[in-house]
């Protein structure tokens, strides 16, 4: 059956809206501050490309371990009090950070801050599958999931300058506190929808838990979601490979100030931004909610913007960076949202969090993996081959996308049950 929401009900969908973009804000504020902090953490504990890499792999590494059962609690008990707890158990240890004095304990800290951040991604699409159709659902997902650009924009442009200022564990503690800050307001504004809380009762409960395990296998025996799982990680590699190593290589290759990479950085992510919207919009209105089809442009994108930042040389005109930096924002990390949209669309809204939870443990083994591999490759070949496989990857998707496109031609997404 699907929901008819009423008045009060859609104008409170949009306070849901604000409070996930803030949460999803707030934390990725956390999950890339290693970018901006790279140059300071090198000479802090005088670590290589590889180690710095690292940071971000031990993180999304605790985040994949924690994915799947953090979904399945999502599905079965309160998004309000995931949420909730997603940001304390991400915002406690970025402020214990501030206490690190070698590279061993900021990488286990970092790491327990992982389990956090694990949960925000199933908590979010689980509220926005309820709260919003098919109509407004892959727009609302693309404002959602601004909040991850938005938060690596403001942390390449404030860290940098705050670091000179006051010192990277000022910056860190700061960031800690603003996500326990975020928790006191999921708190206060966070709501459960009434078809939500209806489908938590004793009586939904009730119902035979063979059926919803029977439901999941059928769901993952989708050849549509099994080719989505092999292609997203080469996305997720690429996207925390430019985050993580943009401001070096730019520092170092094109010899940049650490402020102006930054600045190229936070186009990079404002463009992200702008992409994960803008795709859901033209998913929505212009495709009619096919996501496919969108999918196969921006990864054309990616592919153009990979290659032409291989090929950016010393006295090449700003504008020119600035331009290779906001395409792979647009495609390298505006396609996030609609994937989850079309993710949690084959899945329902009954299993959303479970199976977003498998999608985030497949496709954030490109973030654990990739980081360390392009450092490796920085450190042996140079930067060149680095992009050079970011634009192999952006290949490779348009061409399993183009696929997926032709096979499910003329097929529209499910309403929400």
């Amino acid at each position: 059956m699907s929901f008819k929401p009423t008045g009060n009900e859609k104008n409170y969908a949009w306070v849901i809206l604000a409070v996930l973009t803030l949460a999803q804000l707030v934390m990725s504020m956390g999950a890339y501050a290693w970018g901006p902090l790279a140059p300071f953490l090198r000479d802090e504990f005088n670590i290589s490309r590889t180690q710095i890499g690292t940071i971000t792999s031990v993180m999304y590494f605790t985040s994949v371990v924690i994915a799947i059962p953090s979904g399945i609690m999502v599905d079965r008990l309160s998004a309000r009090l995931m949420l909730i707890l997603c940001l304390m158990v991400m915002g406690i240890p970025f402020g214990v950070l501030a206490l690190a004095h070698n590279y061993l304990i900021f990488l286990v800290i970092a790491a327990v801050s992982g389990f956090g951040y694990g949960i925000i991604n199933q908590v979010s699409t689980k509220g926005i599958m309820y709260w919003f159709t098919t109509k407004t659902r892959a727009t609302a997902m693309g404002i959602k999931q601004t909040g991850v650009t938005a938060g690596g924009a403001i942390v390449a442009v404030l860290l940098p300058a705050l670091t000179l200022i006051s010192g990277w564990r000022i910056a860190v503690l700061i960031i800690g506190f603003l996500m326990l800050g975020m928790a006191a307001v999921s708190l206060l504004f966070y709501r459960e929808r009434p078809a939500a809380l209806e489908a938590a009762s004793p009586q939904s409960a009730a119902a035979p838990k063979t059926s919803q395990k029977g439901k999941l296998r059928q769901v993952m025996a989708n050849p549509n979601l099994i080719l989505i799982l092999l292609l997203t990680p080469l996305m997720t590699w690429a996207q925390s490979s430019i985050s993580s190593f943009l401001v070096l290589y730019l520092n170092e290759n094109l010899n940049y100030t650490v402020g102006l990479a930054g600045i190229c950085l936070t186009a990079t992510m404002i463009a992200g931004s702008v992409g994960r919207v803008g795709w859901g919009i033209v998913s929505d209105r212009l495709f009619h909610g096919d996501r496919y089809k969108p999918i196969v442009i921006l990864t054309i994108f990616a592919f153009a913007s990979a290659l032409g930042t291989a090929y950016l040389r010393p006295g090449d005109p700003l504008w020119l960076t600035l331009l290779y930096s906001a395409m792979m924002g647009v495609a390298f990390l505006g396609w996030n949202a609609l994937l989850i949209t079309l993710t949690a669309e084959i899945a329902g809204t009954e299993l959303a969090g479970s199976v977003v939870g498998i999608l985030i443990t497949v496709a954030w083994t490109g973030i654990i993996v990739g980081p360390p591999v392009f450092g490796f490759i920085a450190d042996k070949a140079g930067y060149y081959w680095g992009w050079i496989m970011l634009a192999a990857f952006g290949i490779i998707n348009t061409l399993g996308f183009a696929y997926l496109a032709w096979r499910n031609k003329g097929r529209r997404p499910p309403e929400p049950a």
